[in-house]
């Protein structure tokens, strides 16, 4: 067999394998409410998100009661009950969104109340086609899971949405016999509920990643200064409690020389080179940042131990970068949890004040050094 059709019969395989590996990618992707989160706040957006969301399910918690006046709605004691019952929770549900800019756990509790309001509404009404219908409104919550969090919660919804339409799909066909309009009512209930979400899903996804790419210094391939403050404010929310976050600066010693005596292009290719080394030396998850000139940051979750280990392997790794150059580093790790600090907005710039700070003692005592600093 020629190596040609060795070749044309692999490639169906690779292209299934990487097929496989962009599901599971995209099946494992973290949640999203906090990138989101500083996006809108970066842009000034917050508080149209936060009115918007108020009034929208403001209203939805309303129809309960406007129906409760219709034939088609809830007709016993039960199901009045249950309908004013579910009013009541989406109303207080909508409040949390007119105070302030809920946490991520508030979100999800939102998430869940609105979505079993909606079933309850839905389960409760005296005709069957109505409360099919009404099952649309799970798109929103979907919609809105989509924008804020990740894949699973949406699937939940959609799982939920789902058992409330073939309910009602079972009571409608029971009661009309009319086989078409339970299909079609079905149908229309399915195309909401999975194309809003889903569609919305994978703008938010194509959004995240080109930003995550223009948050980059075009010279090393590194997160740039923006790019590293939203970087880092994930991974301190998402911190575990008692998990140490780390913030390291770096600062090349005498840079000035190598672009004084060899010129820019060299000292170009010396930024390149330590970029380099970063990426090789930090683990995987590893927050890179070029700030600016020859000043880069890093931020990890490493126990201190690993953490000293790591900081002193890029300290020697960068000692062999061309034209031999030396580095400085401080570092500044937080151990305990900072409970409502790592929320406010000058958490990450608290972190890099402090290790700064270390770095430039590492520097006025001779330069190739590494200063610890320990945040409480």
């Amino acid at each position: 067999m020629s190596d040609r059709h060795t070749e044309e019969l692999a490639d169906p395989a690779r292209r299934a394998r990487g097929m496989g590996g962009s599901v599971r990618r995209w099946w494992r992707q973290s949640d999203q409410f906090d990138w989101f989160t500083v996006y809108l706040r970066d842009r000034g957006l917050q508080r149209q998100w936060r009115l918007a969301t108020f009034g929208f399910t403001a209203v939805l918690a309303a129809l309960p009661i406007v129906l409760l006046g219709s034939p088609v709605g809830p007709d016993h004691t039960l199901t009045r009950a249950v309908a004013v019952t579910s009013a009541a929770t989406g109303a207080g549900a909508s409040v949390l969104w007119l105070r302030r800019w809920p946490t991520r756990n508030q979100s999800m509790i939102f998430n869940a109340v609105c979505s079993l309001s909606i079933a309850a509404m839905c389960l409760a009404m005296s005709n069957p086609y109505n409360g099919l219908m009404g099952c649309t409104l799970f798109a929103a919550v979907g919609g809105f899971l989509a924008y804020f969090h990740a894949l699973s919660h949406m699937l939940v919804n959609l799982l939920v949405a789902m058992l409330c339409s073939a309910i009602t799909a079972a009571r409608l066909l029971g009661e009309s016999g009319d086989v078409s309009l339970t299909v079609a009512a079905l149908l229309t209930v399915v195309a909401l509920n999975v194309g809003v979400p889903f569609g919305i899903e994978s703008l938010v996804h194509t959004l995240r990643t080109d930003l995550r790419n223009s948050d980059r210094d075009p010279l090393t391939g590194l997160l740039d200064r923006r790019g590293f403050y939203h970087a880092v404010h994930e991974l301190a929310v998402n911190r575990p409690d008692g998990i140490c976050l780390n913030v390291t600066m770096l600062d090349l010693d005498d840079f000035k020389k190598v672009n004084d005596t060899h010129g820019h292009a060299a000292g170009d290719d010396v930024l390149v080179n330590v970029a380099v080394v970063l990426r090789h030396t930090c683990r995987a998850d590893a927050v890179l940042c070029r700030l600016g000139g020859e000043e880069f940051v890093i931020a990890d979750t490493d126990g201190p131990a690993k953490h000293a280990a790591t900081v002193e392997r890029l300290r020697r790794e960068i000692v062999t970068v061309p034209f031999g150059v030396t580095a400085s580093f401080g570092t500044c790790t937080v151990t305990a949890d900072p409970g409502s600090a790592r929320d406010h907005p000058r958490f990450v710039d608290r972190l890099i004040e402090v290790a700064d700070a270390a770095m430039y003692r590492a520097k006025r005592a001779g330069g190739d050094q590494i200063h610890h600093r320990h945040l409480d």
